[in-house]
């Protein structure tokens, strides 16, 4: 019983749902890349505002 547990416990069933419904397979792809996105997006803006203050500081220049 322990080999059955242990597929229990991985959820191998529920993986292998979803990989048989295309339409729930395509929206969780879907979903996941949305907030992917949106989290790239929101990093490369914070990396982005940080480098402008750094090199802000670096040559005196004030962005107001």
């Amino acid at each position: 019983m322990d080999l059955v547990d242990a597929l229990e416990q991985s959820r191998v069933r529920e993986l292998a749902q979803i990989l048989s419904s295309t339409r729930r397979l395509l929206w969780n792809s879907f979903i996941s890349g949305l907030f992917r996105g949106l989290g790239a997006a929101l990093g490369f803006s914070v990396l982005g505002a940080l480098a402008l203050l750094l090199l802000g500081r670096i040559f005196g220049v004030e962005f107001s």
